[in-house]
This record gives C-alpha cells, sequence and structure tokens, in this order.
C-alpha cells in the first residue's frame, strides 16, 4: 500500500504521556472535576451570540417522525427519525427538499438512517450499510457508492466508528481485541493512508461466552448511547454506540478514547496531536479500573466544538441505578467550566423561549436541536400573558399540533 504509515504505540506514549514536561505543560487544563463539585445552571448566554429558529414544513409527504435528530449540512437541515426517514430542508426557510436514500437490502439500500454522517467538503450523506459497509448518497438525493473499508491487519472486530477527514480521507475507529490494542487507521478509498495503534498499549479482555453475561441493556446518554453488559462474576463492560470519539472544527478533525483524559488533533501526516487534557480529578475512571463500578466516574460520552466553546457530555455511575448523564461547557475565551445535569438542558435567557439541548454541530460551529411541536404550543400556552416576545420566537405561533417540530440553530 503506498503511503502506509504504522506508528509504534511506544512512540505515541513517548510524545503523549511521557515525563517531557514542557510539552504536556502547553496543553490546555479543562478542571471538569473541580466544575462537576460546584454544579451551575448551564444558560445560553454563556454558549452562544445568537439562536434562531426554523419551523419545518409540514405536508403528508414530509411528515417528521418519533425520536428526530437535526444536523446542519451547509445550506440543509438534515433530519433522521425512526430507522429509516432521512430528510433534507432548506435551513432558511424550512421548506422541505427531500428524502434522502431508503434502507433496503437492494445495492443502494441501507441498514440504518441512524448512525451515519455528513462530509461537508463533498456534500455527501453515509449510512449504514451491511456487512460492514457504507452507504453514500448526493445530498441532491442521487446514490453515489457503497464503500467497503479496506481490510485492517491483525486480529480486529468491526470499526467502532467511521468519521470524514477530508474531501477524499475516511477516520475509522476500531477498538481494541485480545491480541492487539486499539487502533485509528486513515482510508483513501480502498487504500490505507495511515494506521496507527492509540496512546495506551492496551488489549483487549478474552472474548466473553453468552454463559458468562448476566444481563445486557442499553441506555441513552445524550449521544449514541451505550451498551452496558453485566457479568455473572459481578462485574461489568460498557461500549458507546454511535460515533463518540471523532468531532470537527472547521477544517480540523479532533479525538477521543475512552478512559484516556487526552484530546487529540487527528493529522495525517503526524498522527495523533495532543491539545487538551480533560482534569477529572478524584473523579477519573482508568483503563485498568474500567470493569468496576466506580461511584461517581466520569465517563465522556460525546465533543461539540466550535471558536469559541467546547460543548461536552459525561456520565456517571454508570454501571448502577445512580446512572446521571451531564452537560459540561469549556469556554476557550476565559478558561471557564460550567456543568450541570442533562435534564436541566441550557435555560434560554437571551430570547426567554424553551430549554435548548444541542444534538449536533456543523462544522462551521452551528449548534442544532429540536424543538417539538407540542413543547412550542404549550410554553405559548403557559406564557400567554407576556408582552415582551421577540419577534423571531412570536413567529412561532402558527406552529399546531400536527406540524413538523422547529429546529433551533446556534452559533
Amino acid at each position: 500500500m503506498k503511503n502506509h504509515v504504522f506508528a509504534a504505540a511506544a512512540c505515541l506514549l513517548l510524545a503523549a504521556c511521557s515525563g517531557n514536561e514542557t510539552k504536556v505543560a502547553k496543553l490546555e487544563v479543562i478542571p471538569v472535576g473541580a466544575a462537576f463539585e460546584r454544579q451551575a445552571e448551564l444558560k445560553a448566554s454563556d454558549c452562544f451570540k445568537k439562536i434562531r429558529y426554523v419551523a419545518l414544513e409540514t405536508t403528508d409527504s414530509c411528515l417528521v417522525g418519533e425520536g428526530a435528530h437535526a444536523s446542519i449540512l451547509k445550506d440543509w437541515i438534515v433530519v433522521v427519525s425512526g430507522r429509516s426517514r432521512c430528510q433534507l430542508f432548506d435551513k432558511k426557510t424550512g421548506r422541505f427538499i427531500r428524502t434522502i436514500g431508503h434502507v433496503g437490502e437492494d445495492p443502494e439500500g441501507y441498514s440504518n438512517a441512524y448512525g451515519g454522517w455528513l462530509n461537508p467538503h463533498t456534500d455527501r450523506l453515509y449510512f449504514p450499510g451491511w456487512n460492514k459497509k457504507q452507504v453514500a448518497y448526493r445530498a441532491d438525493g442521487s446514490f453515489d457508492s457503497v464503500w467497503t473499508p479496506a481490510i485492517v491487519p491483525g486480529d480486529f472486530p468491526m470499526a467502532t466508528a467511521f468519521d470524514y477527514f477530508d474531501a477524499g480521507i475516511i477516520a475509522g475507529y476500531y477498538s481494541a481485541s485480545d491480541s492487539v490494542p486499539a487502533r485509528l487507521v486513515l482510508f483513501r478509498g480502498d487504500e490505507i493512508v495511515r494506521e496507527q495503534f492509540l496512546p495506551m498499549d492496551i488489549r483487549g479482555e478474552k472474548a466473553v461466552t453468552p454463559d458468562e453475561i448476566a444481563a445486557i441493556s442499553v441506555w441513552k446518554d445524550g449521544g449514541g448511547g451505550m451498551l452496558v453488559i453485566k457479568y455473572k462474576n459481578e462485574k461489568s463492560s460498557l461500549t458507546s454506540l454511535g460515533n463518540s470519539c471523532f468531532w470537527h472544527k472547521g477544517d480540523e478533525m479532533f479525538f477521543h478514547q475512552a478512559y484516556n483524559d487526552t484530546l487529540y488533533r487527528v493529522s495525517a501526516d503526524k498522527g495523533l496531536q495532543p491539545v487538551r487534557m480533560l482534569d477529572p480529578g478524584i473523579y477519573g475512571w482508568p483503563y485498568n479500573e474500567r470493569f468496576e463500578d466506580k461511584k461517581d466516574a466520569i465517563y465522556p460520552t460525546a465533543f461539540m466544538e466550535n471558536e469559541d466553546v467546547i460543548l461536552f457530555r459525561f456520565v456517571t455511575n454508570v454501571y448502577n441505578d445512580k446512572r446521571k448523564t451531564y452537560n459540561a461547557l469549556y469556554r476557550k475565551s476565559d478558561g471557564t467550566v460550567k456543568i450541570c445535569p442533562f435534564d436541566d438542558k441550557i435555560t434560554d435567557d437571551m430570547n426567554g423561549f424553551l430549554p435548548l439541548q444541542p444534538g449536533a454541530i456543523s462544522a462551521s460551529g452551528e449548534f442544532t436541536t429540536i424543538l417539538p411541536a407540542e413543547d412550542v404550543i404549550s410554553w405559548f400556552e403557559e406564557n400567554a400573558a407576556k408582552t415582551d416576545i421577540p419577534a423571531e420566537v412570536a413567529a412561532l405561533k402558527r406552529v399546531g399540533e400536527e406540524d413538523n417540530p422547529v429546529v433551533a440553530i446556534m452559533e
């Protein structure tokens, strides 16, 4: 394979977590543990400069289903709902444009509308296909291609996540097996252009047989969700579902590995470059304790970043009935860190409207969230006496009970 680069784990360890104090000292530290102990209300003005609302067009041909998720691809709002529905709406007007692809076992079908990703460099939408394939559609609705990742050398399970790196390169994360550590792989079509061990030279546990499993559960965490397995020996294990390890800011790609407090920038030439460090304090969860039910241990699940802030989520008490998800904000200008329970959402102190729960962010830095029509209607009923409602919010009075949701876009 041309330009094939293999970086040994020892080399990455030297760069990322050796005694090189000068290099480590340059990293920004995000004091998550300290902020966790002094939780505070998270307000829209802490996170965003402006908020606007887009009421999605409602017709019989473009009804949005339950559990909708919105993201932005250039001038379009991409809405995924249910297992099989992906729809494009105009970002300015909310006008319905088209449906993208379909679930099916035919050559152009994908297995699920959820779990996909967008590439703003190429205007492509990728969906999980069948037999480890990725199915790509163009934003104009036409079928593009089926991509089959090249076989990664070594005893590896299927990739945990895929995402775009740039217009021509796709990144894949492979979790550890019982014989090799986790690995980051960059693909260009059928070619592997970089294959790199991740910072910790740790191998997974031996394969688990069904007889060892006591219970399996799936839990939503504000991101793709988590698969929790409880074993008969009273230990447990955790697997993040969806893409919880990659995120973007402009043309930059970032990466976070479970049980590792370092945040990395991904480079095609230099591999993983440490850029920030989470400091969980006494709430850290080391890799060698990952099977233990560690009280209040912080487990990050999703990162969203723009020029001003990093908004991320984490879960505590993953293995017991006190499990809880939190929103965390890191403001780059002054290093402020604020944490609040996920269920409290983000108070809209800018427009005085419904609280916000960002679910995605575009490469250009636009956060998005879905506001169900019934929530919009209830807010106006409860605030009928208000006279100082901003014009953009007041325009949403026309939303009806049978209408599609409203998408809030935050910058």
